[in-house]
Parts: structure tokens; C-alpha cells; sequence
């Protein structure tokens, strides 16, 4: 089952083959980052001199429109859409933080969490899809 990422903002795919591509601004470092589409694999394909130390906060853009995919419900976390097929789609809610494992798949029906780092974070999905949220 491919997994198809797109921007909230326009749309555009992604994943246009077998990476996930966005735009990472840090300091005065900017750049495209590839990520793994499979939920809970952080392997991460970072431009050479982008440097990045753990707890960094890094700011996502669709490499596309350009558009800051900083979540609004949580400023330490960015989000994308996501789709399965027709009628399985979602969103994406993802850490900001350079080595924080957290990743959230929300439908309308449930929430999916990956990662180490889940436990630690105290998001609120609540809205985030016409279900009930949680985790």
C-alpha cells in the first residue's frame, strides 16, 4: 500500500518517488532533508554542512509553495497530509526537534503514534480530525 504525502497548503505530492522531500530552514542553514514514508523509520537523508545537534528546532517548508508547515496546535511539532487511497486520508504530525522521535498518524477514526518519544509529548490532537482524538 503506497502512502501518498502532500502539502496542506497546495496540495502538491511530497513524495514524488521513494523519499519524502520538504524544505528545513535552521540558523542560516536551509536545504532539502529526504524522510523515509514508512511510519517509525527516522532515517534521514540531511544536506552536507547542514549541521544540526540534537534538541535543534527545525523549521519545515513545502519545498513547493514555499509555506511554513508549523503546526498551529503545537509549535514543536509540523504536519502534512497523508493518503492511502480514496477515503483514507489524514494528517501527519511530526517533531520539529532534531532527534526527538515522535510521529502521529490521525484519520478520522484513530490516532497512530511512532517513535520513541511519544510518551514524553503532551500534544493535544483534539480537532485535529472529525474523531475523538487521543492516543
Amino acid at each position: 500500500m503506497r502512502r501518498n504525502y502532500s502539502c496542506p497548503h497546495c496540495h502538491g505530492v511530497l513524495n514524488p518517488n521513494v523519499k519524502i522531500i520538504l524544505r528545513a530552514d535552521h540558523e542560516s542553514h536551509r536545504g532539502l532533508m529526504l524522510f523515509s514514508p514508512q511510519p517509525g523509520n527516522y532515517d534521514c537523508i540531511i544536506p552536507e554542512g547542514f549541521k544540526l545537534k540534537k534538541k535543534s528546532m527545525v523549521r519545515f517548508l513545502c519545498p513547493l509553495c514555499g509555506k511554513d508547515l508549523t503546526s498551529r496546535r503545537d509549535r514543536t511539532m509540523a504536519e502534512i497530509q497523508n493518503a492511502t487511497g480514496p477515503g483514507h486520508e489524514g494528517t501527519v504530525v511530526f517533531s520539529r526537534i532534531y532527534g526527538h522521535h515522535a510521529t502521529y498518524f490521525i484519520t478520522d477514526e484513530e490516532v497512530k503514534s511512532y517513535g520513541e518519544h511519544i510518551d514524553e509529548d503532551t500534544v493535544n490532537f483534539w480537532g485535529l480530525g472529525h474523531g475523538d482524538g487521543g492516543r
